[in-house]
């Protein structure tokens, strides 16, 4: 794919939808040529470009006109005003699965979709069973959709479009469903996406994402163009009148005096809700150990159910040999939503000077202390691992994809990955 030029190019681009009373006054107004006077505008023309490989996003509050300017991408309405126009074949993953016949086997939707999306039929015969890998809703290929969940649903329709050869991604909120997994699948599957020189453009309610991955950002209100630029500063802007907008009210919190410090001010804002270890979740490895539990822990030695951000930690993991093991280190990595590493350690540092052995058969843990940082409002996942070696040098004896899955329910952190409690003070800016 090419870097170079627009590939999307956006010239007064507007639509006007009709309000009539009735389908015979719709009927009555086309007959007469009469404009509807009850008619309002989902877009006021709108004027913008968007570079080749950049991942641009567009954010607004619900019926700012955000999916009504994707839907005019996608060809799937027509324009009231203006043009817009694509350089490259886009793909719209909008309604992942829509187009499904209720009765026909996810294979048979796969095959129909892919000639629809323009694959011949040897194309989509030799990309059926990457499609089916990456679907991953194991027998259920093979059975009519109409028994799928939506999670299945979704992981279908994701994996279709994903083969499915396109210049430009078009992106409308479906990375919020199905579980975690499938979310760093879908993210992943984006990034390369990128990296393969394609184009990406996100609609998302979730700011930090934008803010994260996109370059430049389109704030949509009320159908016209609030702020376009870089978008962490759109995203920030976009959130400060949000905030601006709530009524915060005369709480009890708010009357009662913060405590000193900026952690302490932190304290107790952000919930983080643990899921049990999943003995079912995905694992890879050469064998040798196996992982048995990871999570985190009280200091009674309970499996919490709620943490709170800026309190001290207790993760542990624990495995089991299945040979003899000379030098088995273990350790962690902590995920969010989008398949992105935030934090990890391992017990190589503690072991290296003597390392530990354990005999087949043998259960053995570690645990790892300290303080929870404070996370933006999403789901994360933890990924425990057992290795063998050094960190330079080692065997991979068995890494647990997803083995926990948590949430955070609510939080102070408004932008970044993680939130660091600070306090500025202002020496020399009298």
């Amino acid at each position: 794919m090419s870097t170079q030029g627009n590939v999307i190019q956006v010239c007064g681009l507007g639509k006007r939808y009709a309000r009539h009373a009735t389908p015979l006054d719709r009927m009555q107004a086309l007959l007469q040529g009469r404009e509807d006077e009850q008619g309002f505008e989902a877009l006021v023309p709108l004027d913008f470009s968007i570079r080749r490989g950049e991942c641009f996003g567009i954010i607004g509050r619900n019926g700012s006109g955000k999916s009504t300017l994707l839907k005019l991408f996608c060809g799937i309405i027509s324009p009231s005003a203006g043009r817009v126009t694509l350089s490259g074949r886009a793909l719209g993953l909008i309604e992942l699965g829509a187009g499904f016949q209720p009765d026909f086997t996810g294979r048979e939707n796969a095959h129909i979709n892919a000639l629809v999306q323009g694959l011949d039929e040897d194309e989509a015969a030799q990309r059926m069973p990457l499609i089916e890998e990456f679907a991953d809703i194991g027998p259920y290929f093979d059975r009519p959709v109409r028994t799928y969940s939506s999670g299945m649903y979704a992981r279908l329709g994701f994996a279709i479009s994903a083969h499915v050869d396109a210049d430009i991604l078009i992106v409308d909120e479906i990375l919020a469903v199905g579980d975690t997994s499938f979310q760093q699948k879908c993210a992943k599957w984006m990034r390369q996406f990128r990296e393969r020189g394609g184009t990406v453009v996100l609609v998302s309610h979730a700011v930090r994402d934008i803010a994260a991955l996109c370059d430049r950002a389109l704030w949509l209100d009320r159908g016209e163009m609030r702020s376009l630029g870089p978008a962490d500063e759109v995203a920030a802007a976009y959130q400060r009148a949000m905030m601006a907008e709530q009524d915060t009210g005369d709480s009890a919190a708010q009357a009662a005096p913060p405590a000193e410090g900026p952690v302490s001010e932190w304290q107790g804002q952000m919930k983080l809700h643990q899921g049990w270890y999943d003995t079912a979740a995905k694992g890879h490895g050469h064998g040798g150990a196996v992982v048995i539990d990871a999570g985190f822990f009280t200091a009674e030695g309970a499996r919490a159910e709620t943490l709170e951000g800026g309190a001290d930690m207790i993760l542990k993991i624990r495995a089991r040999a299945t040979r003899d093991l000379h030098a088995p280190i273990l350790g962690f990595i902590f995920r969010d939503s989008n398949g992105r590493n935030l934090f990890g350690d391992n017990t190589y540092m503690t072991t290296r000077e003597k390392p530990v052995r354990f005999a087949a058969g043998q259960v053995f843990e570690a645990e790892f202390h300290g303080t929870l940082p404070f996370l933006p409002v999403g789901n994360y996942t933890l990924a425990p691992s057992v290795i063998e070696g050094t960190q330079e040098d080692h065997v991979q004896l068995h890494w647990v994809e997803n083995a926990v899955t948590l949430q955070v329910s609510e939080s102070p952190v408004e932008f970044g990955l993680v939130g660091v409690p600070m306090k500025a003070i202002g020496r020399g800016m009298q």
